[in-house]
């Protein structure tokens, strides 16, 4: 009847993208969205440092404005809005090492 949960400690998204856009977007909302369409609420909470995601069941998640565990600005070693730039200037070399 309670909440539950579970520790990913160690979040292959995480360790190989380490960008929080991309976290938000392909996994943390995704899920919070599929299990309450499933009728169980769930926060997902990521820990950008330890690379951990924390998965907790029958808990509210917050708008993402709101969140206090979310950080603000860039992560450090985020290397998405580099990537983006470089592709807005066509460069071709990003193109191909994200393919």
């Amino acid at each position: 009847g309670g909440g539950g949960g579970l520790v990913v400690e160690k979040c292959k998204f995480l360790q190989q993208s380490n960008c929080k856009g991309m976290c938000l977007n392909s996994c943390k909302l995704p899920a919070q969205q599929l299990f309450e369409e499933l009728g169980l609420s769930l926060r997902v909470i990521p820990n950008f440092e330890t690379q951990e995601c924390q998965w907790s069941f029958g808990e509210e998640a917050p708008p993402v404005a709101e969140d206090p565990t979310w950080p603000k600005g860039c992560v450090i070693g985020c290397t998405s809005r580099e990537r983006m730039k470089q592709l807005q200037q066509g460069e071709t070399s990003v193109v191909r090492a994200c393919e």
